[in-house]
């Protein structure tokens, strides 16, 4: 039960963060949103410790959430 706890947290806040970054999404003041501008073109660089190091952060935080989530749902043996 403790493995779908946690699985279940780290579902729950991948969709609350993309429910978060909708409204960034959906604002249109001025420019229009052009998804291609997003990645780079061929040939320009990427920064690869850049991505590593989001990736690590969001990584942790989907841990730590489903860890303190798995703990509300842990029996207490007293």
């Amino acid at each position: 039960m403790k493995i779908f706890t946690r699985i279940a947290a780290a579902v729950t806040a991948a969709l609350v963060s993309v429910f978060v970054a909708t409204p960034a999404f959906a604002q249109e003041s001025g420019e229009k949103f052009n998804p291609a501008d997003q990645f780079s073109a061929a040939g320009q660089p990427v920064d690869t410790v850049a991505i590593l190091i989001v990736g690590a952060i969001l990584l942790v935080v989907v841990l730590v959430t489903a860890q303190l989530v798995g703990n509300l749902f842990e029996k207490s043996g007293k």
